[in-house]
């Protein structure tokens, strides 16, 4: 039983001295201030990256909603190299492109074209239909353009966030003339 009891007292002295080390205590500041400031600098990283991103996919959906000539895919190719211009990306990127109307007789949207860069497939029939929730009601007869872009994100800290894209889906409306497409 001695020894609980003395083990007990040192406890209780322990718990009880008010007496600190100032070196410590300024290590331990310095390793949650550390911490604090990598967290700090990987959302701000992420919500800039995101936030260009958007930017980006704004931009290539307003050109190409003036674009009076037909479009084919280098055109298309040089606009996925203007979004990597814009988002300065060191990661992998994507943009999908398609003009779509809606098929009053069918009461769905459908795709007159649309073409993807890089390993992802063009917009089908099928596949806007999956989406048409996030596509704003058309009048007969009109067109729309759907910008998608995609942007892998990988944070510099394992802290918070893991790795992810950011993806945009932007419908915007022909500024005058359909956009057409040239084989």
């Amino acid at each position: 039983m001695s020894l609980m009891r003395d083990l007990r007292r040192l406890l209780r002295r322990f718990g009880a001295d008010e007496t600190g080390s100032t070196p410590v205590e300024g290590v331990l500041s310095v390793v949650v201030l550390a911490w604090w400031l990598a967290v700090s600098f990987q959302f701000t990283e992420a919500f800039r990256t995101r936030a260009t991103n958007v930017k980006a996919s704004y931009t290539i959906a307003d050109a190409i909603s003036r674009e009076r000539a037909p479009v084919n895919d280098a055109y298309i190719d040089g606009l996925k190299k203007l979004f990597d211009y814009i988002t300065q990306s060191k990661y992998d990127s994507w943009i999908r492109v398609s003009s779509i109307y809606w098929d009053a007789q069918q009461n769905q949207f459908r795709v007159d074209w649309s073409h993807a860069t890089g390993s992802i497939p063009a917009q089908t029939d099928a596949s806007i239909a999956k989406e048409a929730d996030r596509i704003p009601a058309m009048p007969v007869g009109d067109t729309a353009l759907v910008v998608e872009t995609a942007m892998r994100f990988d944070p510099i800290f394992g802290i918070g966030i893991g790795s992810g894209w950011h993806n945009n889906f932007v419908v915007t409306r022909p500024r005058g003339f359909r956009v057409v497409w040239e084989n």
